[in-house]
C-alpha cells in the first residue's frame, strides 16, 4: 500500500477544525436514519437515456446530458432541443462503462457570454482515459442549438487509463471566480490487485478535488498553489469516486462519495484535506476483489491524521450500499423545512436522501425518501438540482428508461 502523505502547504489547523467541528455520523445505527411520509410527490417530465448531469439556465431552462455524448436544452413544458457539437467520449454509442459524457453546468458569466461547462472522459493521444474539463459558447437559433468554440481547461496528465470512477462533478464557488471539478480514483490496480492507489499520488489528478480560476489557472490561495502542474491544482486528495459537489447557503462546499462495499461518505470539504482513501474507509473489499477479498478497510478512527467523513452508511445493520450520487443544497420557498438541508440522491438504494444539518455543520439526521406520497417510486437519482425561482427540486433518474421529474410538495 502506498505510503500516507499530507499536501504540502496543508493548513494543520484548518483540518483539525474539519475534525472537531463535526461528529462522524453512522446513518445506518439502528435509529440514525429514518423513513418518514414524504412531504412532496413526483412529476414525470421527459424522458432520457441514460442521463448524467444537469443545470439550470438563468432564464429558467434545464439543460441536460447523457453519458452517450448527448446534450439538451429542455423548457419546464417537457419538450427538448438537441444541442450539437458535443465532444466525443468514451460513452459514444453507449460504451465507456461508468464513463463517457457527464456533468453540465451554467457558467457564473452565462449571462454574458451563453458558456456551458462539461466533463467527459476521452481517449487521449498517449492511448490513455483521461477526465476532461472543458467549456464552450452555447449558441441558439429557433429550432437549433449548437455548442461553439469548445476549450479544454484541464485534463487529469498521469499516465494512468481511468477504467471506471471518474467522478466529474463540477461546482462554481458562490462568488463565480472559481470552478472545482470531482475527480475519481479512475479504479486502477496497482501490482497487489488492490485499487484506489492514484487517490495519494502527489503528482496524479485522480482521487483528488480540483480548483481552478475561471480560465484554468492555479488560484494564487490553493493550499499548495507553487508546486507545478496538477499539485499546485489540487484542493483536496484521497477520494474514491466524489458523485457529488456543491456548496452549502453558507459557502462551504461538500462532497458525496460512493465508497467500496458499504462505506459511503458525506463530506465537508477543507482546503488541503486529505480523506485518507485507500489507506482509509469505513467500507470493506468487495468479495471478488483480488486483494484482501471481503475484508475492512482500516477504518477512520483509527487514522485521525485523515479527515472523517460528516456522515457515512456504514456495516451496520446491513451490509447494502446507497451509492450517493448528485447533491444540492435546499434554498427555497416549496420546503421551507428543509431550508439549510444537502439533498442527495443514490444509485443502488434508488431514493433521495435528506442530511439535517445543524449551525456549526454537525449532521444531526437523515431522512430516506424510496416513494413519494403517491406511492411512485423515487428511483436511480443520478443528479439533482433546485429551481432557483420557485423552490421545485428536480432530477434525473439515471438509467436506460432515465427520466426528467420534479418534485412539489403534497398538496
Amino acid at each position: 500500500m502506498p505510503a500516507v502523505f499530507l499536501l504540502a502547504g496543508v493548513c494543520a489547523a484548518s483540518i483539525a477544525d474539519a475534525q472537531t467541528s463535526t461528529n462522524s455520523y453512522n446513518a445506518r445505527v439502528a435509529g440514525a436514519q429514518t423513513e418518514p411520509p414524504a412531504p412532496f410527490v413526483i412529476t414525470d417530465l421527459v424522458p432520457f437515456d441514460n442521463p448524467w448531469g444537469l443545470d439550470f439556465l438563468p432564464d429558467g431552462r434545464i439543460v441536460v446530458t447523457e453519458k452517450s455524448d448527448h446534450m439538451y436544452i429542455v423548457v419546464a413544458a417537457g419538450t427538448k432541443t438537441p444541442v450539437s457539437g458535443v465532444p466525443a467520449s468514451v460513452g459514444a454509442n453507449g460504451g465507456g462503462g461508468q464513463s463517457g459524457f457527464h456533468d453540465v453546468a451554467a457558467s457564473p458569466t452565462f449571462a454574458k457570454d451563453h458558456t456551458l461547462w462539461f466533463s467527459y472522459v476521452v481517449k487521449a493521444a498517449d492511448g490513455n482515459n483521461h477526465l476532461t474539463l472543458a467549456n464552450a459558447r452555447l449558441v441558439e437559433t429557433p429550432g437549433t442549438a449548437r455548442l461553439t468554440n469548445l476549450k479544454i481547461i484541464w485534463q487529469e496528465p498521469s499516465a494512468y487509463s481511468v477504467r471506471g470512477q471518474p467522478g466529474a462533478r463540477i461546482a462554481f464557488d458562490p462568488g463565480g471566480q472559481h470552478v472545482f471539478l470531482s475527480v475519481g480514483d479512475g479504479d486502477i490496480p496497482d501490482a497487489k490487485g488492490d485499487r484506489g492507489f492514484t487517490a495519494q499520488l502527489p503528482d496524479s489528478g485522480l482521487g483528488k478535488i480540483i480548483r481552478l480560476n475561471l480560465d484554468g489557472s492555479t488560484p494564487a490561495d490553493n493550499p499548495n498553489a507553487t508546486a507545478p502542474g496538477v499539485a499546485g491544482q489540487v484542493y483536496a486528495t484521497g477520494f474514491r469516486n466524489p458523485y457529488g459537489l456543491a456548496f452549502s447557503e453558507d459557502g462551504k462546499l461538500w462532497e458525496t462519495e460512493m465508497g467500496p462495499a458499504s462505506g459511503d461518505e458525506f463530506n465537508q470539504i477543507v482546503p488541503g484535506g486529505n480523506y485518507g482513501w485507500p489507506l482509509v474507509s469505513n467500507g470493506n473489499h468487495y468479495p471478488g476483489d483480488a486483494y484482501m477479498p471481503g475484508q475492512p478497510y482500516p477504518r477512520h478512527d483509527t487514522a485521525p491524521q485523515f479527515v472523517a467523513p460528516s456522515a457515512y452508511w456504514g456495516w451496520f445493520p446491513t451490509t447494502s450500499s446507497m451509492s450517493p450520487s448528485g447533491l444540492v443544497f435546499y434554498k427555497g420557498k416549496q420546503f421551507p423545512q428543509w431550508r439549510g438541508s444537502a439533498l442527495l440522491g443514490s444509485t443502488s438504494s434508488i431514493a433521495l436522501y435528506r442530511v439535517v444539518l445543524d449551525a456549526a455543520g454537525n449532521v444531526t439526521g437523515v431522512e430516506r425518501y424510496g416513494r413519494d406520497a403517491n406511492g411512485v417510486y423515487t428511483g436511480s437519482v443520478r443528479a439533482i438540482k433546485v429551481n432557483p425561482f420557485n423552490g421545485s427540486i428536480w432530477y434525473i433518474r439515471g438509467g436506460g428508461d432515465g427520466m426528467l421529474r420534479k418534485i412539489m410538495p403534497k398538496t
